[in-house]
C-alpha cells in the first residue's frame, strides 16, 4: 500500500463497518498518544423495538443529538425538514452539536497545533447544512489538521462536495470491505501517528 496522506477518507457500502473502524483507530491513538488534541463526531443508528428509526451524531466525549428520524406522515402544507429517503434531517440539532464537536481545541503549546479531526460522516444528510460544508472546507484547508472521515460510496449521481474532497492532493481514499475491515486499523493508526507532531509522547 502506498503511503497514506494526512487526511484519510474511508468509503464503503452501508453497514460494512466504517464507523467501527474509525472508533478502533481513535481508541488506539488515544491510548498511544498522550495529550493528543482531537475533535469530531460519529454517526450512530437509533433503534426502537428492533427497528431503525433514525440516526444520532455522537461527539468523541459521548454527547449526542438527533441527525435524522423517520419522517411522520406529512399533512398538506407541513414541513419536516430536508428528506433523505424515509428520514427527515434535523438540521438545527445537528448543527448545534457539529459546531461544538468540530471546534479545534486550544493548543497547549505551539508544538501541539496539529490535531486529529474525526468526521463520521460527510454524507447526504449532513451536507444539507451549509454551515457544515463551510466548517469541513476550513478544516481540510488547514495543513496542520490530520483528518479521518467517512464518505458514502459514489452512486449514479455523485455528491459534488464529496468529490471535491476525494480529488484533493492531500487526501487518501480507502475502500473498506469484508476482507480488509479487520486489518486496516493498524495501517491507518501508523499513518496518522506519523503525521501528528512527534512532540506528543508515543
Amino acid at each position: 500500500m502506498t503511503e497514506l496522506k494526512a487526511k484519510i477518507l474511508l468509503t464503503g457500502t452501508p453497514g460494512i463497518g466504517k464507523t467501527t473502524l474509525v472508533r478502533k483507530v481513535v481508541t488506539q491513538l488515544m491510548n498511544s498518544l498522550s495529550g493528543m488534541p482531537l475533535s469530531g463526531f460519529y454517526t450512530e443508528e437509533v433503534r426502537e423495538k428492533g427497528f431503525r428509526i433514525g440516526f444520532d451524531v455522537v461527539t468523541l466525549e459521548g454527547d449526542r443529538a438527533p441527525l435524522a428520524r423517520v419522517a411522520p406522515t406529512e399533512l398538506p402544507g407541513s414541513r419536516v425538514g430536508p428528506r433523505v429517503g424515509q428520514y427527515a434531517v434535523q438540521l438545527a440539532s445537528f448543527e448545534r452539536l457539529m459546531r461544538r464537536s468540530l471546534t479545534p481545541p486550544t493548543p497547549k503549546s505551539p508544538e501541539h497545533r496539529t490535531h486529529l479531526v474525526v468526521i463520521d460522516e460527510i454524507g447526504k444528510m449532513e451536507l444539507f447544512s451549509d454551515e457544515f460544508k463551510q466548517v469541513v472546507t476550513k478544516l481540510f484547508s488547514n495543513r496542520d489538521n490530520v483528518i479521518l472521515a467517512t464518505i458514502p460510496v459514489p452512486k449514479q449521481r455523485a455528491i459534488p462536495f464529496v468529490e471535491q474532497l476525494r480529488s484533493r492532493d492531500d487526501v487518501t481514499v480507502l475502500t473498506v470491505s469484508h476482507t480488509n475491515r479487520d486489518s486496516l486499523d493498524g495501517t491507518i493508526v501508523k499513518a496518522l501517528k506519523s503525521h501528528l507532531h512527534t512532540s506528543m509522547s508515543e
